[in-house]
């Protein structure tokens, strides 16, 4: 059975999701949750950007018994019904994936993008900043005002923070249910997964934002300042496998371009906080090593508050490509292989649930540990 739970009388520490970006590869960030869920793992805050905002939506938009409900029926809406995909049917010929990819890019994905008409094939043609994109994601606004209560969502029961670019300025936004300036409306879900040049950016107190993946793909920096202070429980699910073989093919290297360029550095964040939280647990250490008079003086005592005695364990799930996929993965809307990202999401998220190396107690040296699923056999 997998284990869930701390050991009796431990506190449960603060429980965070983080869901990057990737268009229809968030499937699997659905299917993540239902194992969470499933173990009554309930978030306490989620972070998102791009289709990973859409999902942390769903769920913190919703209350605990409707999320799963919610979650499905946005993504039965956003599937092309009807299309056939690659990893239930083996097939692999030259034309086959080009043609899905055709059938998206010319027809759109039902429930989330239409074409815009006219299209705006002049390049050089002025446009109002709403209309500076290929598609008109106002089905995806009618999608949202259906599938989540906004004014639940505002209650703050659940944070939620989404992350997007403002395009003026190129500085990261965060849109904030707890801390924000003003609630969170259909328009800041949106403004997250507003990828350019595909998709316009959008107006929210007169400032034009885009898809927050332009800036950063994986919000996790947020959550480690924040979790500097408490103990915390971070699944960081992730899209894009920044670990993956050498291409053999252009197409191999269009495809490897795009895992690379948005899986956003993350183990390198990783590595930079990990070392920082091990540091501020040494501090705490020696604090309590330290002499009482010594331990007193004024200037100690100020260094000696950059330490900390909290722990952060960050659960890292990082989707693998299904076979037979191209550089166009991220719009592949097919219904079989939205099945096959959600089943894999399923699946990681009750093998590590299985593995439940962080209900340990880590060694009282360490502030900071990061856990990774092993290769199945």
């Amino acid at each position: 059975m997998p284990r869930t739970a701390p050991a009796p009388g431990v506190p449960r520490p603060h429980t965070v999701l983080v869901f990057q970006g990737g268009g229809a590869l968030g499937a699997y960030q659905a299917g993540v949750f239902e194992a969470l869920q499933a173990q009554g793992i309930a978030p306490d805050w989620l972070v998102g950007t791009s289709i990973g905002a859409i999902n942390a939506s769903l769920i913190a938009g919703n209350p605990p018994w409707r999320r799963l409900e919610r979650l499905r029926a946005f993504w039965d809406r956003v599937t092309i019904k009807g299309s056939v995909g690659l990893a239930s049917t083996g097939l692999s010929g030259p034309w086959f994936a080009p043609w899905r990819t055709w059938q998206t890019m010319l027809s759109g994905v039902p429930g989330f993008f239409q074409p815009r008409v006219p299209a705006p094939w002049d390049l050089a043609r002025a446009a109002p900043l709403p209309e500076l994109g290929f598609y008109d994601t106002s089905p995806l606004r009618h999608t949202l005002a259906d599938l989540i209560d906004f004014e639940y969502l505002n209650r703050g029961d659940t944070r939620l923070t989404l992350c997007a670019v403002n395009v003026t300025t190129g500085q990261l936004a965060r849109f904030d249910n707890r801390h924000g300036k003003r609630p969170i409306t259909a328009e800041h879900v949106m403004a997250s997964g507003a990828l350019p040049p595909g998709f316009a950016p959008v107006l929210i107190d007169g400032e034009p934002y885009w898809d927050g993946g332009v800036y950063s793909n994986t919000p996790l920096d947020i959550v480690l300042d924040d979790a500097e202070r408490r103990d915390t429980l971070c699944f960081m699910v992730d899209l894009w496998d920044a670990s993956e073989a050498a291409p053999v093919s252009l197409g191999d290297a269009l495809k490897r371009l795009k895992d690379i360029q948005y899986a956003s550095r993350t183990r390198e964040h990783i590595d930079d906080h990990e070392r920082m939280q091990n540091l501020r647990r040494a501090v705490r250490l020696l604090g309590q090593r330290l002499a009482p008079g010594v331990a007193k003086d004024p200037a100690m005592r100020q260094l000696l508050s950059l330490g900390s005695e909290h722990s952060i364990d960050i659960v890292h799930l990082v989707m693998k490509a299904l076979p037979g996929e191209d550089s166009f993965r991220d719009i592949d809307f097919s219904r079989d292989t939205l099945r096959a990202r959600w089943a894999a999401g399923l699946h990681d998220g009750q093998r590590a649930l299985r593995h439940g190396s962080w209900l340990t107690p880590p060694p009282d040296h360490l502030g900071m540990r990061v856990h990774t699923l092993p290769q199945e056999e």
